[in-house]
C-alpha cells in the first residue's frame, strides 16, 4: 500500500503535512500531531455526523491498533474501505501513517452518494419500462 510522494502531502482540511506523508513517528512535533488529529477528527466528524456506525467503526479501528489487535497493515485495509469514497480523509489519515503504509486513492471514482443516486434513477427507469 505503498503511494509515490512528491514531498509534501495535503491533509484533510487543507493542512499540509512536511516530510512526504506518513508522517506519523518523528516528523512532526507532538504537540502538532495533536492538533493535526483533533482536526482530522473533526472533519471525520463532520463528514460522518449523521452516519453514527462509520463513527463507531473508525473508533473500534483505532482501538483495535491501540490494544494490538491488528497491526498497521489492518489499520490501512480497514480504513480505506470505511472511508470509501472519501478521498479527503483517506489522504489525511496518511499524516498518521509510517513511511511505507500510505493509502493510495483512485482519483476517479465517485463518491458513493453519486453511485447510489445512478442506482436509484436506475432502478426507477428499469421499474417504469418494465411496467
Amino acid at each position: 500500500m505503498k503511494a509515490e510522494s512528491d514531498g509534501q502531502d495535503e491533509m484533510a482540511g487543507g493542512v499540509a503535512a512536511e516530510g512526504g506523508g506518513g508522517g506519523g513517528e518523528g516528523s512532526t512535533s507532538s504537540e502538532a500531531t495533536i492538533n493535526a488529529a483533533e482536526r482530522y477528527m473533526k472533519e471525520v466528524m463532520e463528514t460522518f455526523g449523521d452516519q453514527e456506525e462509520k463513527l463507531v467503526m473508525f473508533r473500534e479501528i483505532m482501538n483495535d491498533f491501540r490494544t494490538e489487535r491488528t497491526d498497521i497493515a489492518g489499520v490501512v485495509g480497514r480504513v480505506k474501505e470505511l472511508f470509501k469514497g472519501h478521498n479527503n480523509l483517506i489522504e489525511g489519515f496518511n499524516f498518521f501513517l509510517p513511511k511505507g503504509y500510505e493509502i493510495t486513492v483512485d482519483k476517479h471514482q465517485p463518491p458513493p452518494e453519486t453511485l447510489d443516486f445512478i442506482r436509484n434513477v436506475m432502478r426507477v427507469l428499469i421499474d417504469d419500462l418494465w411496467m
